[in-house]
């Protein structure tokens, strides 16, 4: 059986110079080495040859697509000459609302501040906050274990499990500026600092680069209401439709991306929206069974393949 294996990646970079620093990354030259060993081991999917598998023109094709989250500069930096000198092409999602409100995504905010703050100093300060704001908190306890599995630390995880799934999305902003003005010295991230110009976006979609929505405001969509959710995602398709042109399909990556962060309404509001096929972050291959969920389509992290490490130095 034919087997395709949708890769993602976030940050691509030669040394953490810029937010979020010491976070996470993958290394320029792992990256390389991956992609290295990714042309021996599995081969790459033609982009001509996903197009015509989401129309269902044809079957699975073997090999690897893929995926970078977020719009980030690094991607026109670094990882779209790698591509360009391979002759390989990549799916890019873009959350919109960086573009748009000139501000950097909470997500990344959250990022930028693990990056250069202790994470027990920014569990103490985050707390002092919610004490003074309780209303900020709206509870979520299905998700409690969302970063379990990840090797940035307990503390790291629980920050951002309390900011991302926790914190009413709607106040996420307002806590982040409350934290960030209780930290003497810290300069919160630009966009600049973050993400592709819509003059990159055009590069890169000139370089047969294909792109992809990833909500406005990078939620986790299922703790917001139906409307919220068809908000967040009409105003995503319809802003990479106006700023890519024409492409041959239309995909949506979920914020976050396990089964617990969409609903039926989710995808009730991406058929809407006129996308044909949305990814998830849940691992596994894309064979015949899942050719027939464009909805739920999963992804493997990079980390899960030789090379993919995330370097982590954290203050």
């Amino acid at each position: 059986m034919s087997e395709m294996h949708a890769v993602m990646y976030h940050y691509v970079r030669p040394s953490p110079d810029r937010p979020p620093h010491g976070y996470y990354h993958l290394a320029l030259d792992d990256f390389r080495r991956q992609l290295d060993h990714f042309g021996k081991r599995y081969g790459f999917v033609d982009r001509e040859a996903f197009v015509g598998w989401l129309y269902g023109e044809r079957g699975v094709p073997d090999g690897v697509v893929l995926t970078f989250d977020d719009a980030l500069v690094d991607h026109y930096e670094w990882v779209l000459p790698e591509l360009r000198r391979r002759d390989l092409w990549g799916l890019f999602f873009v959350p919109t609302g960086p573009f748009v409100t000139d501000r950097p995504l909470p997500v990344h905010r959250i990022h930028s501040l693990v990056g250069a703050v202790p994470a027990d100093s920014l569990r103490h300060e985050l707390e002092a906050v919610l004490d003074a704001n309780p209303a900020a908190l709206d509870g979520a306890d299905s998700v409690a274990d969302a970063y379990g599995e990840q090797s940035s630390g307990a503390a790291v995880s629980e920050f951002k499990r309390l900011l991302n799934f926790v914190v009413s999305p709607g106040d996420v902003q307002a806590v982040l500026d409350r934290l960030e003005r209780r930290l003497d010295g810290y300069e919160s991230p630009s966009v600049d600092d973050y993400y592709l110009s819509t003059e990159e976006v055009e590069e890169m979609v000139d370089a047969g680069m294909l792109f992809g929505a990833h909500s406005v405001t990078h939620p986790v969509l299922s703790r917001l209401s139906p409307e919220g959710q068809r908000d967040e995602i009409t105003s995503s398709v319809a802003w990479v439709a106006e700023q890519v042109g024409p492409q041959p399909v239309s995909t949506f990556a979920y914020p976050y991306g396990g089964r617990e962060t969409f609903t039926d309404a989710t995808i009730d509001a991406l058929v809407d929206a006129g996308c044909d096929a949305a990814f998830t972050t849940e691992s596994g291959v894309i064979a015949g069974k899942t050719a027939s969920e464009p909805f739920a389509l999963p992804r493997r992290d990079c980390n899960e393949f030789d090379h993919g490490g995330a370097t982590f130095d954290l203050p």
